[in-house]
């Protein structure tokens, strides 16, 4: 079967994808244990150390893949309308701010001091409750498919306004600097749409709207092809060996130049604040990795232990946000008590299965309450009601 005929017109491929939990439960655990050295003294020297390889191996496959893997699952979820776009989005932008209070400003006003972040803006809790992460771009993106939806645009047309606020993002990142200010709260806001120089590195906003637009909507399309793919493993097999070319040839026209792609992929910077080579980059990389999820999620899917993966997967906004909390009052009592914990093995894997076990403690507490309401709002069926199909599972 060639390339042209693995896709056809009708959905034959509507399940859940396994290869997406395999690189999204990767993903969190590393990005949790990056999450840890917050609270831990380290240095984040070059070297085969915990540090370095987490901070480096979550850019490479973080943030990006998280966003495009939201795009896929918006491509398979039947709640896509204009109507849940919004609502989810709306709701995404709530859980951001509520996580900045909750992470950050909460435990500031009760320590006193603030204890992760922003040594910029240590003297203004209000600014340290507008710096915007990735929740909050989520957010946004949820928004930008909600206009989709209700004007029923096109794939086509879709991604073309996406290039071309791609190119208003890199504009904007070449063009504007500011003077930072611990006042400046309209930067903020600003700062959640396009990108300013010296700006997102000083933990003001990370992910600008208009710099990581291209990741969602191209998970988007991604999700929508293969959603009519006839052979997923032809499919992944033909984008390995396309793809992998391409990004050794990328790495060796770096080096031939005189640059070091290793350390343009892995610089805060570069990785919060990307211009369009860069996201081509790391759409390769995503795609060499799912390509290579794919064969081993195939295999592996079928022994009992895949179960933690598909929950770890089905479970990521959940162990992002509450990590993120536990992380944030560890910090807080740390620095109360004007201390810090030495960055020793002992240390790093206490802390991070503290957070883990806590963190899965909220889960299964949250699913029994969830499943609880459930059972009350259910109603035993009548001898007259009809079966109908259950929905199709999708990419959460």
């Amino acid at each position: 079967m060639g390339i042209s005929n693995l896709f056809g017109t009708e959905i034959v491929n509507s399940k859940r994808q396994p290869e997406f939990d395999l690189c999204k439960t990767l993903c969190i655990g590393l990005m949790i244990l990056c999450h840890v050295f917050y609270v831990i003294e380290f240095d984040n020297i070059v070297g085969f150390n915990p540090t370095y390889i987490s901070y480096n191996l979550v850019r490479l496959l973080g943030a990006p893949f998280f966003m495009f893997s939201m795009g896929v699952g918006l491509a398979y979820t039947r709640k896509d309308s204009a109507k849940h776009c919004l609502h989810r989005g709306l709701m995404l932008l709530f859980m951001a701010y509520l996580l900045n209070f909750l992470r950050e400003v909460l435990p500031w006003i009760l320590f006193g001091e603030y204890p992760l972040f922003g040594k910029l803006m240590t003297q203004d809790k209000l600014l340290m409750f507008l710096s915007g992460d990735i929740l909050h771009f989520a957010g946004l993106a949820f928004l930008f498919f909600a206009i989709v939806k209700y004007f029923k645009w096109s794939t086509t047309k879709t991604l073309i306004i996406t290039l071309f606020i791609t190119a208003i993002g890199a504009f904007c990142l070449n063009e504007f600097s500011v003077k930072i200010q611990i006042n400046n709260f309209y930067l903020s806001f600003i700062g959640l749409f396009i990108p300013i120089k010296n700006f997102t590195v000083n933990d003001y906003v990370c992910y600008s709207f208009t710099n990581w637009l291209l990741y969602p909507v191209t998970g988007w399309v991604f999700g929508r092809a293969l959603k009519k793919c006839k052979d997923v493993n032809k499919f992944y097999k033909y984008l390995f060996w396309v793809m992998t070319p391409i990004f050794l040839l990328s790495w060796a026209a770096y080096d031939a130049n005189g640059g070091n792609i290793w350390f343009i992929l892995t610089n805060s910077f570069v990785y919060h604040q990307q211009n369009p080579i860069i996201m081509a980059i790391y759409l390769n990389i995503i795609i060499i990795a799912l390509s290579i999820a794919h064969p081993i999620s195939n295999y592996f899917g079928k022994f009992k232990i895949w179960s933690i993966i598909k929950h770890f997967g089905q479970e990521l906004p959940t162990l992002y946000f509450v990590s993120w909390v536990i992380i944030g009052w560890i910090g807080a009592w740390l620095k109360y008590h004007d201390t810090y914990l030495p960055n020793t093995l002992k240390n790093i894997v206490s802390v991070y299965v503290f957070v883990l076990i806590l963190s899965e403690m909220f889960i299964y507490l949250k699913n029994k309450l969830k499943s609880r309401n459930n059972d009350k709002c259910s109603t035993p069926p009548s001898q007259d009601s009809v079966p109908v199909n259950k929905e199709v599972p999708v990419l959460k």
